[in-house]
């Protein structure tokens, strides 16, 4: 590892924070579809899921390619977006099936209490899930060259 790989920019605990901010924007954005699309449009959990799903992934992935892993170069980004988007997918099921029991599991409940439970199911969700993402994102996803291991021998 160079010097300039080391700056505060770029050390796992500068991509953590920055993924961290990134990821705080993203469920704002999120918990407003969720909200929109579960209260005022009446869509369900699966829908209201779906909306928020979209929303928050947008954001995270700009956030986290371009600023918290600094990868600006348009090379690698095909790949970039079909690994993101098989891990977001695969949260986002998670998060569909947690949804759908607790409504399920509310069915009778006061309309209002049922609402807040499920969205606070849906970012649950992905509030457990949190870690896990960061580590697929920065050893796999967005792993730059530098940090392979070199498997060549002298």
């Amino acid at each position: 590892m160079t010097d300039r790989d080391r700056t505060p920019g770029r050390t796992r605990r500068g991509r953590f924070v920055r993924y961290a901010a990134g990821s705080a924007g993203a469920v704002l954005v999120s918990a407003l579809a969720f909200a929109i699309a579960y209260r005022l449009l009446g869509l369900g959990p699966q829908l209201a899921s779906g909306a928020a799903f979209l929303a928050g992934a947008l954001v995270n992935f700009s956030a986290s390619r371009f600023w918290a892993w600094q990868r600006r170069q348009r090379s690698g980004l095909g790949r970039d977006v079909v690994a993101y988007v098989l891990l977001a997918l695969g949260m986002a099921v998670v998060a569909l099936g947690v949804t759908s029991l607790t409504d399920a599991e509310l069915a009778g409940a006061d309309p209002t209490r049922r609402a807040i439970l499920v969205e606070v199911s849906y970012f649950a969700t992905y509030a457990a899930l949190f870690l896990v993402r960061f580590l697929v994102l920065d050893r796999v996803v967005f792993r730059s060259r530098h940090q392979v291991p070199s498997t060549t021998r002298a």
